[in-house]
């Protein structure tokens, strides 16, 4: 039966893995990426690691070895080892720009080849198999950089024979790959595909659909993979005890094939729900959400789009049919989901309005969704409870953190029945970076207007640079976990000095603004924001230009760590397009569970 959802993760050496696997099939070519970057945050805000393992992009590994043909190609073990390193610049080149891909969506990320790993390989340069048992895997180097980075991007395809040599695993060896990091890790270990799992015969050929395999045991999934899973995969899945995950991307936990120690159950395929969206607003934040909707049509049709000057977007390639100045107009669009990227206090009434007539809200706008917590006639539906997400009515994953899931967390924390005291970090990108730039020897004046250059702050920063915007989302975070707000102290970087940032560097420290919210003795939450100087060497401290970095503390002593960019059109946008994305997966769950 399918797997449930992942536990929440108590601290960052403890929670969960899960290595997700990339084909040629789902990265044909770079314009592929932002799919990845979607899938792997899915599993981040959830509350999993990720190992992201990934070959070479489509046709890229026979135009290596065509190169090596096309200069000799000779067949002694030198020249084998020569194709070999060669034919691995395929898989590291795919993971470089995976890499960098998640990084300018805010996700900490990072590149971590075969032999950063220890990953041992035996047999010849051009067909070898993973070592087994412990002395396959640097166990204790993996660990450590799962603790560094909560997204390690792997080459799959090869590891290093005991001289450190390169050697291929041979055809499907990405898989093999996978299934060895899973295996070592005790994580899970999902494979993505262009099909959504085993299928009872190739649903591409002519006739009715036919029933998906839910589950599948390793001897039959020999029978019937076909090309799918190599067998040398699944056998070594089965000599290991590994479960195998073979599911299409963007379908969500829960979906796929499941292979492992089962009987053979299958069901009819739970179709692709398809979302008709309304945008409001095609600002920073609301087009890079339109232009993450359109490269997914088969899950996605945004049917409305709220402008003020449509002939700006018209000549930017927005049809003109999709646009209108009329808020009204733009409610009334038959939608499933109204995605509200305005900014400002103001739309709070357009949000509320929305939530009365019984629609789903998907806002990114922490003002605004401030406003409408506090308003005595909001609706019930504008709460910010933890219901699953199927039961929710308003989601607001990215107005707090951007790509850095702490609402996600705060709310799966709560539903776990965790006891959290305080909430605190880094929450203002545009602060952080003045902050870095007075260390770096420049005046207040020169530092925010580089800021403004860089896009992290608006031509008038004060609701930055003077703590609010911090506050607000200290706000959010009270009330997803349901706390009343007691006494505030805020405080900006208003009156921060180049000399006073200096001097912290000379103490080993550094001067950031943090925001904390924490539970008092009273049942009553203090929310502070303020300018510390802190050791250098911490977590929170560590935070860099406009990243954001919060810890999460729990009664018990432990510590959830995250962070991630906090600002910027495509961290944002990520943030929403996740929420739309588990908005569809529950509602295909309710019509499978129906089926």
């Amino acid at each position: 039966m399918p797997r449930p959802a992942p536990p929440p993760p108590p601290t960052d050496e403890q929670s969960p893995i899960v290595v997700l696997k990339f084909g040629s099939s789902v990265l044909r070519t770079p314009a592929d990426l932002p799919a990845l970057v979607q899938e792997v945050y899915q599993h981040l805000r959830a509350g999993e690691r990720v190992v992201a393992v990934v070959s070479a992009l489509a046709g890229e590994t026979d135009s290596l070895l065509a190169a090596a043909l096309a200069v000799g190609n000779d067949r002694s073990p030198a020249g084998e080892q020569a194709t070999a390193t060669l034919c691995a610049t395929g898989e590291v080149r795919a993971a470089a720009l995976l890499t960098h891909a998640l990084l300018h969506h805010g996700l900490p990320a990072r590149l971590a080849l075969p032999d950063h790993l220890g990953l041992r390989t035996r047999g010849t340069a051009l067909d070898a198999v993973p070592v087994a048992g412990e002395g396959g895997l640097d166990h204790a180097r993996a660990r450590l950089l799962l603790a560094q980075s909560p997204v390690l991007v792997v080459p799959g395809f090869y590891g290093h024979d005991a001289y450190g040599h390169v050697q291929l695993l041979g055809r499907g060896g990405s898989d093999l790959s996978a299934l060895t990091l899973a295996a070592r890790l005790g994580a899970r270990c999902r494979l993505l595909k262009d099909v959504d799992g085993l299928y009872e015969r190739d649903p591409a050929l002519p006739g009715p659909i036919p029933a998906r395999y839910r589950t599948l045991g390793y001897e039959s999934a020999l029978l019937v993979a076909g090309k799918l899973v190599q067998p040398k995969t699944l056998q070594a899945a089965r000599d290991q005890g590994v479960v195998l995950e073979v599911a299409a991307i963007g379908r969500g936990d829960g979906s796929g094939t499941l292979i492992g120690p089962y009987v053979a159950v299958s069901a009819p395929a739970a179709p692709v729900r398809r979302l008709r969206v309304v945008l409001l607003g095609l600002g920073v934040v609301g087009r890079g959400v339109y232009d993450l909707l359109q490269r997914d049509p088969q899950r996605f049709e945004v049917v409305r789009a709220l402008v003020q000057h449509p002939a700006r977007h018209v000549a930017q390639g927005v049809p003109a049919a999709l646009l209108t100045t009329d808020p009204l107009t733009a409610l009334n669009t038959p939608a499933d989901v109204i995605v509200e990227a305005l900014g400002g206090p103001a739309p709070a009434a357009l949000v509320a309005e929305a939530l009365r007539l019984g629609r789903t809200v998907v806002s990114a706008n922490k003002v605004a969704l401030t406003v409408l917590h506090a308003a005595p006639d909001a609706p019930p539906t504008a709460r910010l409870v933890a219901a699953p997400a199927a039961e929710r009515h308003l989601h607001t994953s990215a107005a707090v953190g951007g790509a850095v899931p702490v609402l996600e967390t705060l709310v799966r924390l709560r539903q776990a029945e965790e006891a959290i005291v305080a909430v605190r970090g880094v929450l203002n990108g545009t602060c952080n970076f003045v902050l870095d730039r007075l260390a770096a020897g420049l005046d207040y004046t020169t530092a925010v207007a580089e800021a403004q250059a860089a896009g992290f702050a608006e031509p008038d920063p004060s609701y930055d640079v003077d703590g609010r915007d911090a506050a607000c989302k200290l706000e959010l975070c009270a009330a997803a976990l349901g706390w009343r707000i007691g006494p505030q102290s805020l405080q900006g970087i208003t009156r921060v000095t180049r000399g006073a940032v200096a001097e912290a560097t000379l103490r080993g420290e550094s001067l950031r603004l943090v925001a904390e919210v924490a539970m008092g003795a009273d049942g009553l939450a203090r929310l502070v924001v303020g300018v510390r100087s802190l050791p250098a060497e911490g977590f929170i401290a560590g935070a860099r230009a406009e990243e954001n970095r919060v810890e999460i503390e729990l009664a018990d002593g432990r510590v959830i760590r995250l962070s991630g960019k906090g600002a910027g059109r495509a961290p944002t946008a990520l943030a929403v397009v996740a929420d739309l994305l588990d908005i569809a997966h529950a509602a295909e769950r309710q019509a499978q569970a129906a089926a």
